[in-house]
């Protein structure tokens, strides 16, 4: 296993470090100086440049260097695929006011974007995406069903003024995720979208006006009078109506394919990429606005996300898996003193210590000077674990230990996992350790404070 160092981001929509942040409890815990007057958004972990981790022991060591000086770690069948880089981006959110009206770039788009506008479009890879809630957390996904939307334009004057009579009545006459209703909600949305920001303005004011006049609000209108407070006049306020509000409790998760309107609006997650910066934006931002972009990409599909509530994979762990080749998430959570075996994936995987103690031993057939083989773990602690190499996680006490491990999706390997040598089928061990989903390390031992004993088959 090698430790690294993950950077956080300090955007202006984070939480503040005083007002529990996790981005920035776990930058605390993992050893760097927080300042609590600064916002902490994001704690990214992976390969991408824009925010690379480095390797622990020697901080002037990326792990993409190290990776193009082991590439038998990302095992063949990923090194085969994507390419000598982590094809997966891992995160964790926190989101104290709303994100951009956004969407991310399917790869077509994403190559051109990238040729044309480098200094925007910081790579050409696209960004499927999958968010993981936390916390409560509350997101802007999708669009709504023609009905809902043509409800909202007849009894918001407002929306329908900006919109338009034309763009309004074309989406009346429609029936949703027929050709017809698409193009209607692309022409509405559009005309939403680039209205003049003055006449927007006017109308969001005489909305909020109004609603704070009402004695009863929707869920959307107390979000718009919130959006309103954070982003004044913001087009985004009135895009609240044409998108559905997504509404999340902790181990509840939602993933997004390419070219789908979105808006992470509160809460706290962990999310996970295909390794992408690439962000099309068009409301709710400060930031750089590519409205016509934005609004000639979007499918105008309609309907919520799916949602995923996680998968039992054996006692302790869930997975998460979205229809995307680079990633899927699991969870790992552990009672005091429990243990249990995360069995050998064949792509490499980056492991996340959210809360808890615990102790790892490692043992692995990939040998290197920074790769640790024996260290305690606690809550910030982040290491890339290189492919085919099993892990053994023994919770410390009293506390629980709970990890979030980002992999590759496992449809891209002929089977889930390969069982690394020194696994025992379907057997107690003598010193009374219980098989796991049919599976023990043979030479695994118990300790009192908790280990992870890791054994690899990878050929070196």
């Amino acid at each position: 296993m090698l430790r690294l160092k993950c950077p956080s981001q300090n955007y202006a929509w984070g939480r503040l470090a005083r007002s529990n942040s996790e981005v920035a409890a776990l930058t605390a815990a993992a050893g760097s100086a927080v300042d609590h007057e600064k916002p902490y958004a994001e704690l990214w972990m992976g390969t991408h440049p824009s925010g690379p981790a480095m390797l622990a022991a020697d901080p002037a060591t990326s792990l993409q260097d190290w990776l193009e000086q082991h590439s038998q770690a990302l095992g063949p069948t990923v090194l085969k695929r994507f390419g000598l880089k982590l094809p997966f981006l891992f995160k964790v959110l926190s989101v104290e006011t709303a994100l951009s009206i956004q969407s991310h770039p399917d790869k077509e788009l994403a190559e051109k974007l990238h040729a044309h506008h480098p200094e925007i479009y910081k790579d050409s890879n696209h960004k499927p995406e999958m968010a993981l809630a936390i916390t409560d957390f509350e997101a802007l996904c999708g669009f709504v069903s023609t009905e809902e939307l043509s409800q909202a334009l007849r009894s918001i004057p407002e929306l329908a003024a900006v919109v338009g009579k034309q763009q309004s009545q074309a989406v009346h006459s429609s029936t949703s995720n027929s050709g017809t209703a698409q193009a209607a909600l692309k022409d509405a949305f559009t005309a939403l979208m680039t209205a003049d920001p003055k006449s927007v303005g006017e109308q969001v004011e005489l909305l909020d006006d109004r609603l704070q006049q009402q004695q009863t609000l929707t869920a959307k209108e107390k979000l718009i009078m919130r959006l309103h407070q954070q982003y004044p006049h913001d087009v985004g306020v009135l895009s609240v109506f044409f998108l559905n509000l997504i509404l999340l409790k902790p181990g509840q998760a939602i993933y997004l394919p390419a070219n789908e309107p979105h808006a992470y609006v509160s809460g706290q997650l962990v999310e996970c990429m295909a390794t992408s910066d690439n962000v099309i934006r068009a409301g709710l931002t400060p930031k750089l606005r590519d409205t016509t972009t934005l609004c000639e990409s979007l499918t105008y599909n309609q309907g919520p996300p799916a949602m995923l509530h996680g998968s039992l994979v054996q006692e302790y762990t869930m997975v998460y898996s979205p229809p995307f080749d680079e990633f899927e998430v699991y969870n790992v959570s552990l009672p005091a003193s429990a243990d249990t075996i995360i069995p050998a994936n064949q792509g490499p995987t980056v492991v996340l210590v959210m809360r808890g103690r615990g102790h790892v031993t490692a043992t692995s057939a990939l040998k290197a000077s920074a790769l640790e083989e024996q260290t305690r773990v606690s809550k910030g602690d982040i290491f890339f674990v290189p492919s085919h190499t099993a892990l053994d996680v023994v919770a410390g006490s009293p506390q629980d230990l709970e990890l979030w491990i980002a992999a590759c999706n496992s449809k891209i390997f002929e089977s889930q996992f390969m069982l690394p040598e020194g696994l025992v089928n379907g057997h107690k061990l003598a010193n009374g350790h219980k098989a796991v989903n049919g599976h023990k390390l043979a030479n695994s031992r118990q300790v009192s404070d908790g280990h992870i004993v890791v054994k690899s088959a990878i050929a070196v």
